[in-house]
């Protein structure tokens, strides 16, 4: 190698030294220079640590200001997130064996997903002081296990409306993603359903929030902020304590009872009623509020705010259990059976297929088509000349599959003109004006929509089946609807919000649950939540005061209407009524009463009118079951808070 290449070379290898020294330089000055505040604030951040501790949720209070949901501080045992494999094989005996509870139940709390994965997992609560003094004495056999003062929900009168109001617990990021901008910690709990959580902003208050300066061990130097926390405002509802819980009851009774009974029908003969579930609705007419919003079977709410264990949710969906996280007042969807018949009417009587006083023969059946099919009565009873009104008040199919051929016959002719097949699907038509086939807007979670049947929706259903008269809308299929059964399917709580808009004279509301937010204690009034219309629903006084007197003759008192039974004795409000028994596929007859009480008010006064509507799954007979459920809600309506035990009849059919 000759020197001149050598010095070459040595020339390369010095170029590149200076040129890395001179990025090492210009770096060392970017950090030193430009970056300095940038990296200051980052170390200060290093020394400041924020903690949140969550606020004293607010009260649930009903419409009379009764407390039915309230916070309280209870001593919790907790154990912290990070316990190592040994530190728990140690633990968790002791631990057991000082709160009384097995190894099991200890180690099931702390595996269990249904917790925070950032938040201590709850124990138990409610600790005696001896135990909490043996605990908290004796750190060196419970290492991260804490006994603290924590906020928990309670529920004064016991699990009342759970379906309703819902339950708090530990916060995931799915509820992070429905409230962004409210900054919830780790170990924070939320609203998950119901009331709880269409007003999680109202009842949750803020969050005390402290800050402090610590130095790089983590030692507290200084407090640099504590925002103590803003106790949440209280929510009224329009739900009546008392009301509700004779509804729950009722609904219990009721079920029960026909539990012990043997089916008299001819596909189920001496199977006992199932009784599977049911539901149970009181409306002020008036306004659409929410008295009393019963479904069952019921759990208890309370076993939800800690998280309930595995082994007991797994029983709670268990279909054995009949689904009793199935919130059947607005989930639930049903053939109506003859309750249906209202509004049959209303489309007869509009579309002018009947005059109140025509009179149809009813000899236990009615024969349509060529060949003729037979169209029966309930136990094909027979019930003579009826009209509009006495149809209503002995429920006479006839009369209705009646109406249900008319208006097929306008719907078969539907080429020849417009009309024709508004007449046809005139029963259709009212259906919608009155708000079924669409949620109501209570605002619940997975509101059910119900089906109104017709034309289309068969050759949706059956667009695969070769049979061609699978698509079509046949005789059979409108005398089915004017009677309530068919394809048709509606929620408890749309039947209810229908009647109630009958009642009223048209107003259709979108039912309310809640009447105000309340300051901390209910002192002051914040907020007066306000009464939601829909709309109008046009249907004229004639056709009310035609149907109305048959309602109040099938539930009128020692009569011959189907729900007289029901009402044997009865003293009270007048009440108006229809019942209904549906057929269901495989399954026994659901049973099925809507009332309206005090249906005719009088004039320019305050006077209360209510929609009370009883569901009860595989329940047979609705002026047998349902209607004497509904019975014992209306005495609650009438003042009294306790009244006699449902009294189940077996004297009229539907």
């Amino acid at each position: 190698m000759n020197s001149t290449n050598r010095h070459s070379r040595l020339a390369i290898v010095g170029i590149v030294i200076i040129s890395l020294f001179s990025v090492l330089f210009i770096r060392l000055w970017f950090l030193q220079v430009v970056s300095t505040d940038t990296y200051a604030a980052e170390t200060k951040a290093n020394r400041i640590r924020v903690i949140s501790e969550p606020a004293i949720r607010g009260n649930i209070l009903d419409r009379n200001g009764k407390v039915i949901v309230e916070s309280e501080l209870v001593n919790s045992v907790q154990v912290r997130r990070g316990i190592t494999d040994q530190e728990r094989k140690a633990v968790v005996p002791r631990l057991a064996k000082a709160i009384g509870k097995s190894k099991k139940y200890v180690n099931n709390r702390l595996d269990s997903v249904k917790f925070s994965p950032y938040q201590p997992v709850p124990i138990i609560t409610n600790v005696p002081y001896d135990t909490l003094v043996y605990i908290k004495e004796r750190p060196e056999l419970f290492p991260k296990v804490d006994v603290v003062r924590r906020s928990v929900r309670v529920y004064p009168d016991g699990s009342i409306a759970p379906h309703l109001l819902g339950y708090v617990a530990a916060i995931n990021k799915e509820d992070q993603k429905l409230f962004p901008d409210d900054k919830y910690g780790p170990e924070e709990n939320i609203g998950k359903d119901g009331i709880e959580r269409m007003f999680e902003t109202e009842l949750r208050g803020k969050p005390r929030e402290r800050k402090f300066e610590v130095d790089s061990r983590g030692r507290l130097i200084r407090v640099l902020k504590d925002r103590p926390a803003v106790v949440g405002n209280d929510v009224q509802l329009t739900v009546d304590l008392d009301v509700q819980r004779v509804a729950q009851e009722s609904l219990e009774q009721g079920m029960r009872a026909v539990g012990g009974i043997k089916n008299t029908g001819e596909k189920f003969r001496y199977e006992n009623f199932k009784a599977s579930g049911g539901a149970a609705i009181v409306l002020d007419a008036r306004d659409g509020s929410v008295v009393a919003l019963a479904s069952a079977p019921t759990f208890d709410v309370s076993r939800f705010t800690d998280g309930i264990p595995i082994e007991e949710y797994a029983k709670i969906k268990d279909p054995a259990s009949n689904f009793p996280l199935l919130n059947r007042p607005i989930q639930g969807q049903y053939a109506p059976g003859s309750t249906w018949k209202l509004f049959t009417s209303i489309a007869a009587l509009e579309s002018g297929v009947v005059t109140p006083e025509e009179v149809i023969y009813d000899r236990g059946f009615v024969e349509f088509g060529n060949p003729p099919q037979r169209f029966n009565n309930a136990q094909k009873q027979a019930h003579g000349s009826v009209t509009l009104e006495s149809a209503l008040t002995v429920s006479s199919d006839v009369y209705y599959y009646t109406m249900g051929f008319r208006f097929w016959k306008y719907f078969s002719n539907r080429n020849t003109g417009s009309k024709n097949l508004d007449k046809g699907y005139a029963i259709q038509g009212v259906a919608k004006r009155f708000g079924f086939g669409q949620p109501t807007g209570i605002g619940l979670a997975n509101e059910a929509t119900g089906r109104i049947p017709d034309e289309s929706l068969k050759i949706k259903f059956n667009s695969q089946s070769p049979d061609p008269f699978a698509k079509e809308w046949l005789p059979g299929d409108s005398a089915n609807l004017a009677v309530g059964q068919g394809d048709l399917l509606v929620t408890p709580l749309q039947e209810a919000v229908a009647y109630s808009a009958f009642a009223n004279g048209g107003t259709l509301y979108s039912p309310r649950l809640a009447k105000a937010v309340l300051s901390p204690g209910g002192e002051t009034i914040l907020r007066k939540l306000p009464i939601e219309k829909r709309g109008q629903v046009k249907f004229t006084t004639a056709i009310r005061d035609a149907i109305m007197p048959g309602l109040i003759g099938a539930s009128l008192p020692n009569g011959n209407g189907t729900a007289s039974g029901a009402f044997a004795g009865y003293q009270g409000m007048e009440v108006a009524g229809k019942t209904g028994t549906a057929q269901v596929n495989d399954k026994q007859d659901t049973s099925v009463y809507a009332a309206i009480v005090n249906p005719n008010p009088a004039p320019d006064t305050d006077q209360p009118q209510y929609v009370v509507v009883v569901f009860v799954e595989q329940g047979g007979n609705g002026g047998s079951v349902a209607a004497p459920i509904a019975r014992r809600i209306i005495e609650s309506l009438n003042g009294n808070p306790n009244p006699a035990s449902v009294r189940l009849v077996y004297n009229k059919n539907d």
